[in-house]
């Protein structure tokens, strides 16, 4: 309500008081000694009428109060949690900026440098060497392409055996990648139950199955790789698992920033989109990706889908 309402309330409060409280006093400088039935002197009777008079419209202007504050604590907590998801919002988009940076430099700086070198015939495989730094930008721009796509293209679900499409990504990773496919075990869990066909857009989870695959290939160089799909709790569990270089814990929690590749991982070509893209596809499907690693013990990477009942 407005404060015009508030001042009309109060004045509502006041007045019941204020005139049984002059009418009880006239009573008794005139010498009113009247009695009610109750036998209760009617001066008193009058004040008590007053005070429950104004009693009804007291409580409920102490209630609007108390409403009214608890609104400014709730609306407070609102704003301070849109800046602190505002100020998340904005660091996260610094550190994508920052990287995008680095990682257009270095192909742009090689590619000047070996072109001048390459004026003077000095250096043979010059134009090899533009060409590796130019196919890296193709690649880097592709991805950052496929990740806007991601995020704005419509789903085209349809219904869909999780473990008929790991099975497939499964098989695909072995015939890119023989050695790492020779070492990935799939462990499904069907008792008590088993997880039933989800509706999802094939095209979207696949292209994040085989970059979690391909990431556990990369990272792994020997070891199983265990790819594990349960039940729990209403949702479609996947669990990718390795024996890899792992994850230093200070960087766990930009892991799935944009263009983020952890500093043991740049021996390794990749754009750093991988994760990301994951991370789209989950969303987007109204679940979530998280990670568990130990630098030098390996990774695990979990994947939720909801299931719907």
């Amino acid at each position: 309500m407005s404060r015009r309402a508030d001042v009309a309330l109060g004045i509502l409060t006041a007045v019941p008081v204020a005139l049984c409280t002059l009418t009880a006093g006239g009573m008794l400088l005139a010498g009113d000694e009247r009695l009610l039935t109750m036998s209760t002197p009617l001066p008193a009777a009058t004040f008590a009428a007053g005070l429950v008079l104004s009693a009804v419209p007291l409580t409920v202007l102490v209630a609007r109060n108390r409403a009214r504050r608890r609104d400014v604590r709730n609306d407070a907590r609102a704003r301070d949690a849109a800046d602190a998801a505002a100020l998340h919002e904005r660091a996260t988009h610094q550190r994508f900026l920052a990287r995008l940076d680095h990682e257009l430099k270095n192909p742009i700086t090689a590619i000047r440098a070996t072109a001048v070198a390459a004026q003077d015939g000095s250096q043979t495989d010059a134009w090899r060497t533009i060409d590796a730094q130019a196919a890296k930008l193709s690649t880097l721009i592709r991805d950052l392409r496929k990740l806007a796509e991601l995020e704005t293209r419509p789903l085209d679900r349809e219904q869909v055996d999780l473990e008929q499409l790991l099975s497939e990504s499964v098989t695909a990773l072995a015939q890119q990648n023989p050695t790492a496919g020779a070492r990935v075990v799939l462990a499904v869990t069907r008792v008590p139950w088993a997880v039933p066909p989800l509706s999802v857009d094939v095209d979207l989870l696949s292209v994040a199955l085989d970059n979690v695959l391909g990431n556990a290939a990369k990272y792994s160089e020997s070891g199983p790789i265990e790819v594990r799909l349960r039940e729990q709790d209403g949702w479609a569990v996947i669990e990718v698992a390795d024996a890899g270089r792992g994850i230093p814990s200070a960087e766990l929690s930009t892991v799935f920033d944009e263009l983020a590749r952890a500093q043991n991982a740049r021996d390794v070509s990749g754009s750093g989109i991988g994760l990301t893209l994951v991370a789209t596809v989950m969303r987007r499907h109204g679940g979530d990706v998280s990670i568990r690693s130990a630098e030098g013990a390996g990774s695990v990477l979990t994947l939720r889908l909801p299931i719907a009942r």
